[in-house]
């Protein structure tokens, strides 16, 4: 879900063109982006897209045909795996996985009785990842030639420690904790959907840039001071204070400093929020674990293997498969007179 300040931060988005992107590297939060595909990507009644096992397929068709896009655009892809989740996020993990078995209930329910539109809407808010997604998902980047990272910790922490590395030129999230792990910039909607549907609504798309150092300015914090923010407001790491918003955060820390001297000034709101726990959550963000040990290198494309494991496999239409990859060359080599396999050996 990650920390809610969107009110806060909007004044500072810059709407970026995708030229902007083009030859880059991009560090992506794979799981944000795998859920996205779960959630949307589904039949009438709700059900996911299934091989000829039985096994969803739909964050493949996801993957592959976003894949294409950026490709197309000539951008880079580079993919971020969360590792092990901290102790502190064990507690929300087990939380969202309840809320989610509740709404998958809830969709059976009404597939039962006929109710399509609501099983397809309680579907999408039970959407849950299996192990193999994730695995499907990593083969497929293979296949495509992109790399991938398995993160020590927060996939979001090892993205924005790849940007300040000046290893990518953006981290992709549609969270903003990629700036509480001090992302020097981030980039959301990097999608070519100009409406996205949230559970049965539709809103328009566009891609967003942000720059810490500008957002930092515009509210008048300091990183550390943005993490408090965070914190007082609820990260995946901790709740937040209840009636505390984003607006009465900001203007808490803008006031009192840090949350040591908000406590201290205003006691009642001690009993909801320990120092200990603070100090935890900031380490978490200012502290993060993260890795030197990846390879962006970008390894052959392989078409053959891609439809041999999207058509024969997982029940792709091969049709479909082959005229994606046919226009993925033809524009590469169009657009910069480069094969596939040049565009992917830089």
């Amino acid at each position: 879900m990650g920390v809610k300040i969107t009110e806060l931060v909007s004044a500072t988005k810059r709407i970026p063109s995708l030229t902007e992107l083009t030859n880059k590297k991009v560090a992506i939060d794979a799981f944000n982006w795998l859920y996205s595909f779960l959630a949307p990507i589904r039949l009438a009644d709700g059900s996911m897209l299934q091989d000829g096992q039985g096994l969803a397929t739909s964050h493949l068709s996801g993957f592959f045909f976003r894949n294409i896009y950026l490709l197309e655009n000539r951008i880079k892809p580079v993919y971020v795996f969360d590792g092990k989740p901290s102790q502190l996020k064990r507690e929300t993990v087990t939380k969202r996985v309840e809320i989610r078995e509740a709404a998958r209930k809830k969709s059976e329910e009404a597939k039962d009785e006929g109710e399509l539109e609501d099983a397809k809407k309680y579907a999408e808010a039970g959407t849950h990842v299996e192990q193999y997604m994730i695995e499907d998902c990593k083969r497929l980047f293979e296949l495509m030639g992109i790399p991938y990272i398995e993160a020590p910790s927060e996939g979001e922490a090892q993205a924005a420690y790849l940007v300040n590395k000046n290893a990518v030129y953006t981290a992709v999230s549609q969270d903003y904790d990629c700036f509480l792990f001090g992302a020097r910039s981030l980039l959301r909607n990097l999608t070519q959907q100009k409406v996205r549907r949230i559970r049965g609504k539709d809103y328009h798309v566009e891609m967003e840039a942000y720059d810490l150092q500008t957002v930092l300015k515009h509210l008048g914090l300091s990183r550390k001071q943005l993490v408090d923010l965070g914190i007082l407001i609820g990260t995946d790491f901790n709740p937040g204070i209840k009636g505390v918003g984003q607006k009465t955060a900001l203007k808490y820390i803008v006031e009192f400093s840090s949350i040591e001297n908000i406590l201290d000034k205003k006691p009642d709101l001690a009993q909801h929020l320990s120092i200990e726990l603070v100090k935890q959550v900031r380490k978490v963000f200012l502290e993060p674990d993260v890795t030197d040990n990846y390879d962006l290198a970008v390894k052959p494309f392989n078409p053959k293997g891609l439809v041999e494991f999207l058509c024969k496999e997982k029940s792709f239409s091969e049709d479909r498969v082959n005229t994606r990859i046919l226009a993925l060359q033809k524009e590469l080599k169009k657009a910069s007179q480069q094969s596939l396999d040049s565009f992917f050996s830089k």
